[in-house]
């Protein structure tokens, strides 16, 4: 077997040290970085510490998981969603992938806790600081590893080809869950208590960030305690706040773009952790991505797509479930709605610039009114009647991978909702534990209160707490995961599906609509974006461990229930 391939075994060299009989010989290169003399100061930590951020994936973090789900898929077949659609294998490349990603992060992670206590000359405030940046990636990746999953192996340890960890079994999920909040919980505290907004070390890790990761792994484990005492403790540092600038209309759209971006506004305390780009730095040192242009292209499909399952999970803007039934037009889909649903989803009347949807009422192309159904590469054509609009950045769609506003990693309203829905599973969740939590980014937005006493009719909290969570975390990496952890996997199984027929005037649209696919629901004709769905349980709750991975390493067998 080639041990140099067993994924989980990622030595991050510096350099080489050659090992020889003579004394002179052995001595470390004077003029070049090497192992032995790395290990000095404080910038010698920080480069490594610096390679943790990658575990955050970025823009393909939503590659990753809201193309699994059921609310923003990309728009044509790809892995991740078939991946999500149930039909996928031990060999499907993506699946190793994400196993094989997260274990180099975790590699890089235990080079430097094997290794920081060297660099003697560094104050133990700062080398502590560092270590407990690196303990925040070892446990992010470990949650990453333990919900797509389960058991893995937990490794902590440098490996070469002679450890025995090498060809270490599965341990026990909750095992590991224990280690990873046991580690946060010992070190967090030798964080700075938050990064500042616009600040040179945004993007850092702060005690704020690692507690919302506490929150939100006990959440996920159903440590429902836990996770009450991990969003309090991050509810009380007085920095953090949600970004409001009393402009109920324009907040949470420009808490995505550019005017909120944390990483260059001062005022935005929402965002504990973000993957920051930076197009400014020049040609040879620039990052960007290209999300609004995937979702707004002007002369082709649109990549990310909005859903009819999500068109119809908002409610009204009185707090009622919205009835399709009585919906008559396209335009009135968007109307008296939650207003994060035209915050999100782009409705007609909103600037846009992906050029005409070929609408022969409208005689601006800067505003958007009508879909486009067909791709004549003139215009942005979508395969389910909607586009996006949360995360996208209207001065960029002109360029490819142009953008450079910040992707989110943890945020102060995630807090608040693991907080409301970690008492709701307790049983112990009051009005007044609403208020501090759900109503206050209702608040933000202008949306009537979530009330105890008043909930929508044939509704219940629990259901409530979850449609809140969906709306305000839309398109931010959190479905699929949501999906898993409440035990719904059906709804994975079923068509993803765009707009209904019924609310499209043919004479306003270029394609002919009896030339698309439609599929009846509740006695209504949808447009189709996929059929052919499944989810089995319990197979298709956790991922299974690659094929490539156990051929390597035959005791991560058994596989998973079902696999």
């Amino acid at each position: 077997m080639n041990m140099k391939k067993i994924i989980y075994i990622i030595p991050l060299m510096i350099g080489s040290v050659c090992a020889c009989n003579d004394d002179f010989l052995e001595r470390a290169p004077q003029d070049q970085l090497t192992d032995a003399n790395f290990w000095q100061n404080e910038q010698h930590l920080q480069s490594v510490a610096n390679t943790f951020t990658e575990s955050l994936q970025g823009k393909y973090w939503l590659n990753m998981t809201e193309i699994m789900a059921d609310s923003a898929p990309w728009a044509v077949t790809t892995a991740f969603r078939t991946i999500g659609a149930g039909n996928y294998t031990t060999e499907t490349s993506q699946i190793n992938s994400i196993w094989e990603d997260a274990y180099t992060n975790i590699g890089r992670v235990n080079y430097f806790l094997n290794n920081y206590g060297r660099a003697e000359s560094v104050s133990t405030e700062i080398r502590e600081r560092y270590a407990a940046e690196a303990y925040f990636y070892r446990a992010y990746n470990y949650w990453i590893l333990t919900t797509y999953f389960g058991d893995v192996p937990y490794i902590t340890e440098e490996l070469n080809v002679e450890s025995p960890d090498v060809y270490r079994g599965r341990d026990d999920r909750d095992y590991i869950i224990d280690e990873i909040t046991g580690d946060l919980e010992e070190h967090y505290r030798n964080l700075p208590e938050y990064i500042e907004a616009a600040s040179a070390d945004f993007g850092r890790v702060s005690q704020g960030a690692a507690l919302a990761l506490l929150s939100r792994i006990y959440l996920y484990n159903e440590r429902w305690e836990d996770a009450v005492n991990a969003a309090e403790r991050a509810m009380e540092n007085s920095y953090y706040d949600l970004y409001d600038t009393g402009k109920p209309e324009e907040d949470y759209v420009n808490l995505f773009n550019y005017a909120g971006r944390a990483s260059r506004n001062a005022d935005n305390h929402e965002v504990m952790l973000a993957f920051v780009y930076n197009y400014d730095l020049g040609e040879s040192a620039r990052t960007s991505h290209n999300l609004s242009r995937e979702c707004w292209v002007p002369n082709d499909y649109a990549r990310f797509v909005p859903t009819a399952s999500m068109i119809e999970c908002y409610l009204t803007d009185t707090g009622e479930i919205w009835d399709p039934s009585e919906c008559d037009s396209y335009e009135e889909i968007f109307q008296h709605r939650d207003p994060r649903m035209t915050m999100s989803i782009l409705a007609p009347g909103t600037k846009w610039t992906a050029t005409s949807s070929e609408d022969p009422q409208n005689s601006d192309p800067s505003i958007y009114t009508y879909p486009k159904l067909n791709n004549t590469r003139n215009g942005c054509m979508t395969y389910t009647g909607y586009y996006m609009r949360k995360y996208i950045e209207p001065s960029t769609i002109q360029y490819v991978s142009h953008d450079d506003n910040d992707i989110i990693i943890l945020r102060f309203g995630e807090v608040l909702l693991n907080y409301a829905e970690a008492k709701e599973r307790l049983g112990s969740l009051t009005q007044d534990d609403l208020d501090i939590s759900i109503n206050r980014l209702r608040d933000r937005v202008g949306m009537v209160h979530l009330d105890l006493g008043n909930l929508p009719a044939g509704s219940d909290i629990r259901t409530e707490i979850q449609r809140e969570r969906r709306v305000e975390l839309y398109f931010e990496g959190h479905r699929y995961f949501d999906i898993i952890r409440w035990g719904q996997g059906n709804l994975l199984a079923e068509d993803l599906l765009g707009v209904n027929r019924r609310w499209l005037d043919q004479d306003r649209i270029a394609a002919n609509l009896d030339e698309l696919t439609w599929v009846n629901k509740d006695g209504e004709e949808y447009l189709l974006l996929e059929t052919g769905r499944q989810f089995s349980d319990p197979r298709h709750y956790l991922l299974p461990v690659p094929f490539t991975q156990y051929q390597l390493n035959p005791n991560l067998l058994p596989n998973n229930p079902g696999w």
